[in-house]
C-alpha cells in the first residue's frame, strides 16, 4: 500500500472537475427563459443525453458506496439484482413511457388527479418529495464521507457536507434541467472510467493477482450464487417462507424487490419521468432508456466486483479491522490507488453525486411547482395550460429558483444527520426505497384497475406507506412481528396497496364515467391531438 492519502495532484483533478461543472451551470443560467426550459429543458434533448441522465441519476454516489458495501458483505449474490432490468424493460418501454408522452404531463402525479382525485395527486407528490429528500440527505453525506476517509479526517465531515450541497444547490438553481442533463452525461463517462479502473486495482493489488483474490474469495464463501440460510433445510413451508423474509439477501429478495424498486423508479419516480418528458420525441425517450438499461447492466457487474474483490484486498493487505463497512472501498481508494487515480476516483464519486442530486432538486421542483403552487393558488391542473404572460412566466422561474435553494438546504441539513440511520447499504435499501412500493402500488391500481376508486387508493397509499416506514424502523422500535430483511420493505409496501386498494374498492367511492377515461387502455386509445 502507499502513503500519503490525498495529495496535492489529487485535490487539483478533484477540484477541477467540481468547478468545472459549477462553470456550465453558470454558462445556461440566462438561456433559461421559463419553467418549461427549467424543468424539462424545453422538450428538446435527443436520446443519448435522456439515457445517460437516467443512469446518472439512478446510481448517484449512494450506489458507487452502497453495492461495493453490499457485495463486500454478502459476494456475488449480488449480481442477481441485474435481473430487474430485463424484467422491468418492457413495462417502461412499451406502458408507460408512451401513457405519459400521450398526456403530456409536467409531473407523473398530475395523472392521479384526472383518474381518482386532488388528495391522491397531493398525497402521492408528497411521499414523492419525502422520498427524494431523504435519498438526496445521503447524497450529499456519501462523498463528504469519502473525503474524510481518503485525507484521513483532514477535511472534518460536516464541513464537507455544507460545502458539497451548497455547491450542487447553486449549480441547479443556475442551470435547471439542460445543464443538469449535459452533467449527467459528463458524470457517467467518469463514474465508469473510475469504475473500470477500479476493478483492475482490486484484483491485482495483491501478490498472485486475479487468482489469488479469487481463492481467498471462494475460501470465504463469497463466490456463493445463492444464499446460506441457516436452518433452511429443515424448515416447514411457513418457516420457510419467514425465513426468506427475514433474511437480508437472497435470491428471491434480490429478484422481486429489485424488479419493484427499479419498476418504481423508472415508472413513478418523478426524477425519472421528468428526464423522460424532456425528449424531443417518444422515440428519442424509448432509445434513451435503451441505452440506460445496457449501462446500469455493466454499472451492476462493476459495482459488484468492486466490493466482491475487495473482501479478498482487505484481508490480505491487512485494512484496519476497526474500518466501517462503509469505509471499506473510501480506504483503498485512498491507501491502494496511485495518486491521480484517487483524484479521479473522488471526482466521480462527486460528479455521481452532483448528478444525482441536480436531478432530485429539479424534479422536487416540478413537483411543488405543477402539484401544489400550480394546482393550489394557480388553479391550473398542468403548468403548461393556457397562455402564459412574460410576467408569469418569470415569476415562476424566480419561484423555482427559491424553491431549489430551499431543498438544497433542507437536504444539506438532513445530510449531516444520515450517519445515524446505520451503513448507507441498508440506509439505502430500507429507509430511500421504503416510499417506491406505496407510489407504484397507486399507479398500478389507476392505470390498470376500473374498480379502484379515489378514497381507496388513498387509504391504500397512505397504510402501504405506514407499513414501509413500520417496517424500516421495526427493530429501533421493538416491533419485532414487523422486523424483515433490508430488502423487502418496497415490495412488501406494494403488493399490500395493491391488495387493500383493490378490497376497498368493493366498499368505498365511485368512479365518475369521466375518471375511467384515464386507464391505461383508454388513454393509450386516442388519437394524438
Amino acid at each position: 500500500m502507499r502513503s500519503g492519502g490525498f495529495t496535492t495532484i489529487d485535490a487539483i483533478i478533484a477540484f477541477a472537475y467540481v468547478f468545472g461543472i459549477i462553470g456550465f451551470g453558470i454558462y445556461l443560467y440566462k438561456k433559461q427563459k421559463s419553467t418549461n426550459d427549467f424543468l424539462l429543458a424545453g422538450r428538446t434533448m435527443s436520446w443519448f443525453p435522456v439515457g445517460m441522465s437516467l443512469l446518472a441519476t439512478l446510481t448517484s454516489a449512494i450506489g458507487y458506496m452502497a453495492f461495493p458495501a453490499g457485495s463486500y458483505k454478502y459476494g456475488i449474490i449480488m449480481l442477481w439484482m441485474a435481473m430487474a432490468i430485463p424484467i422491468s424493460y418492457p413495462v417502461v418501454v412499451y406502458i408507460f413511457i408512451p401513457f405519459y408522452h400521450k398526456l403530456k404531463v409536467v409531473t407523473a402525479y398530475e395523472y392521479l388527479e384526472r383518474r381518482f382525485s386532488t388528495e391522491v395527486r397531493a398525497l402521492a407528490s408528497a411521499i414523492f418529495i419525502l422520498w427524494r429528500l431523504t435519498w438526496m440527505a445521503a447524497i450529499i453525506y456519501v462523498p463528504s464521507m469519502v473525503l474524510s476517509v481518503v485525507t484521513n479526517g483532514s477535511i472534518p465531515l460536516i464541513p464537507s457536507i455544507v460545502v458539497m450541497g451548497a455547491v450542487t444547490t447553486v449549480t441547479t438553481a443556475l442551470g435547471g434541467m439542460k445543464a443538469t442533463m449535459w452533467s449527467n452525461v459528463v458524470h457517467s463517462f467518469v463514474m465508469f472510467a473510475g469504475m473500470i479502473i477500479a476493478v483492475i486495482l482490486v484484483f491485482t493489488s495483491i501478490p498472485g493477482g486475479v487468482s489469488e483474490v479469487w481463492a481467498l474469495l471462494v475460501a470465504a464463501g463469497k463466490t456463493n450464487l445463492t444464499a446460506n440460510i441457516v436452518g433452511f433445510e429443515s424448515a416447514g413451508f411457513f418457516e420457510k417462507i419467514r425465513l426468506y423474509l427475514v433474511t437480508d439477501v437472497t435470491i428471491v429478495s434480490l429478484i422481486i424487490t429489485y424488479s419493484v424498486q427499479k419498476m418504481g423508479n423508472y415508472c413513478v419516480d418523478q426524477a425519472m419521468v421528468q428526464t423522460y418528458l424532456t425528449g424531443k420525441s417518444l422515440a428519442a425517450s424509448r432509445k434513451g432508456f435503451l441505452t440506460n438499461a445496457y449501462a446500469y447492466l455493466l454499472y451492476i457487474v462493476l459495482v459488484t466486483f468492486i466490493g466482491f474483490g475487495l473482501y479478498a484486498v482487505a484481508s490480505r493487505l491487512n485494512f484496519p479491522s476497526n474500518l466501517a463497512i462503509d469505509n471499506i472501498f473510501p480506504y483503498f481508494i485512498a491507501n491502494v490507488m496511485p495518486v491521480g487515480i484517487t483524484g479521479l476516483m473522488v471526482a466521480a464519486i462527486y460528479g455521481a453525486s452532483m448528478s444525482s442530486l441536480n436531478s432530485g432538486i429539479n424534479s422536487s421542483v416540478a413537483a411543488i411547482l405543477n402539484d401544489f403552487y400550480g394546482r393550489y393558488t394557480l388553479k391550473v391542473y398542468n403548468l403548461d395550460a393556457g397562455e402564459i404572460s412574460e410576467k408569469e412566466k418569470a415569476r415562476r422561474l424566480k419561484i423555482a429558483r427559491y424553491s431549489t435553494l430551499v431543498l438544497g438546504t433542507v437536504v444539506t441539513i438532513g445530510a449531516c444527520f444520515v450517519k445515524e440511520m446505520g451503513n448507507i447499504f441498508d440506509y439505502s435499501q430500507k429507509l430511500i426505497n421504503m416510499f417506491t412500493g406505496p407510489l407504484f402500488g397507486v399507479f398500478i391500481l389507476a392505470m390498470f384497475s376500473k374498480r379502484a376508486t379515489a378514497p381507496a387508493a388513498l387509504i391504500a397509499g397512505f397504510l402501504g406507506f405506514v407499513l414501509g416506514s413500520l417496517m424500516v424502523f421495526a427493530k429501533k422500535w421493538g416491533i419485532d412481528s414487523l422486523a424483515v430483511g433490508v430488502l423487502w420493505p418496497a415490495a412488501i409496501s406494494f403488493f399490500a396497496t395493491l391488495i387493500v386498494g383493490v378490497f376497498l374498492s368493493m366498499f368505498i367511492g365511485k368512479n365518475s364515467r369521466d375518471a375511467l377515461n384515464y386507464t391505461w387502455r383508454k388513454v393509450m386509445a386516442r388519437e394524438d391531438q
